[in-house]
C-alpha cells in the first residue's frame, strides 16, 4: 500500500503507480462536486453546466486510468490526455483536457522529479491557454498558471520534494481561485468565483486528499468540503451572457498537422466566439459558441474526419436554471413531436435523435431542420437513417435537468420502433437510476408528443415523481397517432416496408394509413383514389375519438404545411371536443420513413 501514498515524509520522484492513484482522487473530487460547480456557472455563459461537462472530462480520465494495469509516468500521461482530449466537454472540459495534454507533451520519462513536475506544469499551463482563441483572465486559465508558477517558484528556490512543493502551490491555486471575481466583473456580481477555476482546485484538492490519506481518498464517498459552501447564494439577475450565440458547439477532428492556428484559420469567416482547440497533431477536439453548428462541421471537415458532433442550445440551459426548481422536470427525445411553444412554456428538455446520410451525422432540428431534411430526402440518392441518441447525450441531459428538479421522467419512443429508450435507460443508471424514470411510451411523433405535454402539465403544477408517472400511464391509455403516407417508396428505401407492397398500392392506387398498436406502427388503413384524401383521413381520425368526449391533437406534416392546415380545420370541424391543437413539422423518426408530403395526428382523450 506504500506505493499507493504520497507520504508527507520527503518524496523526490514520482511513479506511474502514484500518478494513478492521484489522478483518481482529484477525478473523484471533481465528480463529486459536479452540482456545486453547476450552480456557479456564471461565465461565459449562465447556463449551468460547466460541473457536467469537467465530470464527462474527469469520467474519462478515471476510465483510463483505472483500465490501466501497470505503466510508468509518461504511459500514463499519454493516456490520460488522449482520454481526456475524447471525452472533453465544454469550454472548461476543454481547456483541461488541453492541461493533460501539454503535461504528457513535456514528459519523456517513466519517473519524474520535483524539477521535471515543474517544468511539465509550466509547459501544461502555457498548452491550455494556447488553445483558447481569446484567453481571459479569472478563469482556469489564471489559475493554472499561477499553480504552475508556484511549482517553478519552489522548484528555483532548491525544494526537491514534491509533497511540500505540491502543498505551497496548492495554497497558490486557492488564492488565485479567490481572486477571479476581481479579474472578471461578471463574477463579483454574481457572488461566485470561476466555475471552471473552482474545479481545478477541486481536482488540486483531491490529489491532496490523496497525499493524505492514501487508498481512502479514492473512495467516491460523502464530500470533505463544508457542505453549506454548495448552497451558496448565486445572483444571478445580476448575470450578463458574454457570448451572443445560441449553440454550444463541440466535434473532435482526425487528420494531419491539425495545429490550433490551422484550425482557427480555417473557422475564421464563420460569426462565433469561446473557441478552444485541444488535443495533438493527429486529432483535436474543437468547442465553439455559434448559432450555426452545422456551418462549423462542414468547415473542419475540409481538415479531416468530423465526429462525436454535438450542439447543446445554451438558451434553454439558461431558461432552465432560472426557472424554479420542481419536483419533477420532463425529458423526451426529439422523436416525440412536442410543438417547440410547450416544451418552453412547460420546460420540457428536448435530446436530439441522430440523422444519418451517407458519412454525415447530423442533430435533428439542431443541425438540420425538418424541412433540410425533406429537401434531402427529396434529391439525396444516399440513404438517410435515424438512430437513437447515444446515452451520453441523454446523461448530458438528466445532469442539467437533475440540478433543477428533485426528479426526472424521461418519456421515450417506443422502443420496439428504436434502441431510444434502452440508451435512455443506460444513462439514466449510470447517472442517479433512484431519481430518473424512463418510460417506454409505446407511441411515436405525435402521440409520443402528447404523452410528454401531459405529464410536463402535471409537473408543472407540483406533482410528484408517483403521480406524474400515473398521468404518463393515463395519457399513455388514452393516445393514438396516425399517419397519411403519401409515398410508400421512403418505407421501402429505410427498410420498413417489403417493395411488394409498395408495388401493390400502386396498382390499386391506395393510399396507405398507418397507427400505433402495441408500440409497433402498422398499416391500418387504405384509401383508393387521391380526391378528398384529407378530409377522408380527418374522418377516420375523428371516428376514433368517442362521440362527446374532449381530447386535443397535434397536427403533424412532413413538408406539407398547406395540407397540414386543412386538416387541421376539417379536425376543428370533426371534433366539436377538440379543446386544443398545435400544428407542427414531423422530425425524423416517421418522417425518414413516411417521407415528403405525409401527415401525422396525435390524438388524445381528455
Amino acid at each position: 500500500m506504500s506505493s499507493l501514498v504520497l507520504s508527507p515524509a520527503n518524496l523526490d520522484q514520482l511513479n506511474g503507480a502514484r500518478l494513478k492513484g492521484a489522478l483518481i482522487a482529484g477525478a473523484a473530487r471533481v465528480l463529486k462536486r459536479r452540482e456545486h460547480l453547476n450552480r456557479i456557472n456564471v461565465f461565459p455563459v449562465p447556463d449551468g453546466d460547466t460541473g457536467t461537462n469537467l465530470a464527462f472530462t474527469m469520467q474519462s480520465v478515471l476510465s483510463v486510468v483505472k483500465r490501466l494495469r501497470g505503466g510508468n509516468v509518461e504511459t500514463v500521461l499519454k493516456h490520460v490526455a488522449r482520454e481526456a482530449v475524447d471525452g472533453a466537454r465544454g469550454n472548461s472540459g476543454a481547456i483541461l483536457a488541453q492541461f493533460f495534454q501539454g503535461l504528457s507533451e513535456s514528459v519523456a520519462s517513466t519517473h519524474v522529479s520535483a524539477t521535471q513536475i515543474a517544468r511539465a506544469a509550466n509547459e501544461a499551463a502555457a498548452s491550455a491557454r494556447r488553445c483558447i482563441a481569446d484567453p481571459r483572465e479569472g478563469t482556469m486559465l489564471s489559475v493554472m498558471t499561477d499553480f504552475a508558477a508556484e511549482l517553478r517558484s519552489q522548484s528555483e528556490a532548491g525544494v526537491r520534494d514534491i509533497t511540500a512543493m505540491f502543498r505551497s502551490s496548492l495554497g497558490r491555486a486557492r488564492q488565485s481561485l479567490a481572486n477571479t471575481p476581481n479579474q472578471l466583473p461578471v463574477l463579483r456580481a454574481a457572488g461566485v468565483v470561476d466555475a471552471g477555476a473552482a474545479g481545478f482546485v477541486d481536482f488540486l484538492e483531491g490529489v491532496e486528499d490523496f497525499i493524505q490519506h492514501g487508498r481512502s481518498a479514492l473512495r467516491l464517498d460523502d464530500d470533505l468540503r463544508d457542505f453549506a459552501e454548495g448552497h451558496a447564494s448565486v445572483h444571478l439577475e445580476s448575470v450578463e451572457a458574454a457570448s451572443q450565440y445560441r449553440y454550444c458547439t463541440e466535434c473532435m477532428v482526425g487528420g494531419t498537422s491539425l495545429t490550433p492556428e490551422r484550425v482557427r484559420a480555417t473557422l475564421a469567416s464563420l460569426p462565433l466566439d469561446s473557441m478552444v482547440v485541444a488535443g495533438g497533431r493527429d486529432r483535436v477536439r474543437v468547442h465553439a459558441h455559434i448559432d450555426q453548428p452545422n456551418a462549423l462541421f462542414a468547415a473542419l471537415g475540409e481538415l479531416g474526419e468530423v465526429t462525436q458532433r454535438k450542439a447543446d442550445d445554451m438558451q434553454a440551459q439558461s431558461r432552465l436554471r432560472a426557472a424554479p426548481t420542481q419536483k419533477v422536470r420532463i425529458v423526451v427525445d426529439s422523436a416525440g413531436d412536442v410543438p417547440s411553444s410547450e416544451a418552453e412554456r412547460l420546460g420540457i428538455t428536448v435530446v436530439p435523435v441522430r440523422i444519418n446520410i451517407g458519412n454525415d451525422d447530423f442533430l435533428d432540428r439542431v443541425t438540420m431542420s425538418p424541412r433540410e431534411l425533406y429537401q434531402r430526402l427529396r434529391q439525396s440518392a444516399d440513404k438517410v437513417r435515424t438512430s437513437q441518441p447515444p446515452p451520453g447525450d441523454f446523461r448530458r441531459s438528466y445532469d442539467l435537468v437533475l440540478a433543477h428538479a428533485e426528479h426526472i421522467v424521461s418519456v421515450s419512443l417506443s422502443s420496439r420502433l428504436s434502441g431510444t429508450f434502452q440508451a435512455a435507460l443506460a444513462a439514466a443508471r449510470e447517472t442517479s437510476k433512484a431519481r430518473i424514470h424512463v418510460i417506454d411510451t409505446r407511441n411515436a411523433s405525435a402521440g409520443q408528443g402528447l404523452i410528454a405535454i401531459a405529464a410536463a402539465e402535471a409537473a408543472l403544477i407540483g406533482a410528484d415523481e408517483s403521480g406524474v408517472r400515473r398521468v404518463v400511464e393515463r395519457a399513455m391509455a388514452d393516445t393514438r397517432t396516425f399517419a397519411l403516407i403519401r409515398d410508400l417508396s421512403f418505407g421501402v428505401r429505410g427498410g420498413r416496408l417489403p417493395p411488394l407492397a409498395k408495388r401493390i398500392a400502386d396498382w390499386f392506387g391506395l393510399t396507405v394509413l398507418i397507427a400505433n398498436k402495441n408500440g409497433f406502427v402498422k398499416p391500418f388503413r387504405a384509401l383508393m383514389g387521391t380526391k378528398n384524401l384529407v378530409e377522408r383521413f380527418a374522418d377516420i381520425v375523428a371516428r376514433q375519438n368517442p362521440p362527446g368526449c374532449a381530447c386535443r391533437a397535434t397536427v403533424g406534416h412532413c413538408d406539407a404545411s398547406n395540407d397540414a392546415a386543412a386538416l387541421a380545420g376539417a379536425l376543428r370541424e370533426r371534433l366539436p371536443g377538440l379543446t386544443k391543437l398545435w400544428v407542427v413539422e414531423t422530425g425524423p423518426a416517421i418522417g425518414v420513413h413516411a417521407g415528403p408530403g405525409s401527415l401525422v395526428v396525435g390524438l388524445q382523450r381528455m
